[in-house]
């Protein structure tokens, strides 16, 4: 029998013998300790601001793991989903515990992004769990070696951090950029972009000084010790601003001991995601896309059988 508890209840250790999280190069880190996960367990819904991860426990042995972040006021992102050789019915037992438990809190709709090149973890959440594809994103790499140098005195007046009273300005900043017809699924608030308590993103916004306005805003999330992923949202008509953004970005980076590389994130239900993707398929020659699926309600699906699934989310950030 399987059983699912959250991992705030669990031996952590126990992962080590799982394959599968063993193969996908995590550890331990990535799971914030006790007693702080064991008292974020018991927050309601509304004042959750951490990573939870849940496991499917068999004869008290680990066999599958899905780490799961709050994404907004009724949204939840699925960011990891591991399960170990000839259990890929744990995963999706995992997912559907997750989205059983989280419905009965007031949570409307659950999104997962998935490398488009994973056609096995792609079948399982379309097929098995019912996941719809609403979207995708294109992701940009640019090593350190290939960053800009002698920038140090380039005047970015225009751009600043981003401070609390920004943040309705952001929020109604992207639900403008936005397709209209993709908000009711993609469409964000001004307490979204306020900053979570150990979160390793940098915020800041591009703006205009005389008429006190925001046209654009990014944020630098650092994945792990040498690489950072840059995401924005700029108005339509501003495009021209991309550029300035990638080179505070660089700069800023560069500055930093350790750099490794960049990843430039653009999504395709922004209005203005040709032009961007035009800028940087000129200058940028490798890149990916991830498929955005959504689910925002159960649908029973047929099965769907797999080996071994490991899936570690494609991009931090929504």
């Amino acid at each position: 029998m399987t059983v699912i508890k959250n991992l705030a209840f669990c031996n952590k250790n126990k992962l080590k013998n799982l394959n599968s999280f063993v193969e996908s190069e995590l550890d331990l880190s990535v799971f914030y300790p006790f007693p702080v996960d064991f008292l974020h367990n018991f927050l309601p819904f509304g004042l959750k601001f951490l990573n939870e991860s849940f496991v499917a426990i068999e004869n008290k042995e680990i066999k599958g793991l899905v780490t799961i972040a709050k994404a907004g006021r009724k949204k939840i992102k699925i960011k990891r989903l591991l399960t170990e050789e000839n259990s890929t019915e744990q995963g999706k037992l995992l997912v559907n515990c997750v989205i059983t438990s989280f419905l009965s809190k007031g949570v409307e709709s659950f999104y997962v992004i998935v490398d488009k090149r994973n056609h096995p973890v792609l079948n399982m959440f379309k097929l098995g769990l019912g996941f719809c594809p609403l979207a995708y994103e294109k992701i940009y790499k640019t090593e350190a070696k290939d960053a800009l140098i002698g920038f140090e005195d380039v005047n970015f007046d225009h751009i600043r951090s981003k401070i609390s009273s920004d943040n309705k300005k952001i929020a109604d900043l992207v639900n403008e950029t936005m397709y209209s017809y993709k908000r009711a699924t993609f469409a964000k608030e001004a307490s979204d972009f306020q900053l979570k308590p150990f979160s390793s993103l940098e915020q800041f916004v591009v703006y205009d000084r005389e008429k006190d306005s925001v046209f654009g805003y990014f944020s630098i999330l650092k994945l792990n010790q040498t690489d950072y992923l840059l995401d924005f949202v700029i108005k339509k008509g501003y495009e021209g601003y991309f550029a300035d953004i990638i080179k505070f970005t660089k700069i800023r980076l560069l500055k930093k001991k350790k750099f490794g590389s960049l990843l430039i994130r653009i999504k395709n239900y922004y209005s203005n995601f040709d032009e961007l993707n035009e800028i940087l398929s000129i200058e940028y020659k490798t890149s990916f896309e991830n498929e955005i699926l959504v689910k925002d309600f159960l649908i029973p699906k047929k099965q769907f059988s797999y080996e071994r699934m490991i899936f570690n989310d494609a991009t931090p950030a929504f």
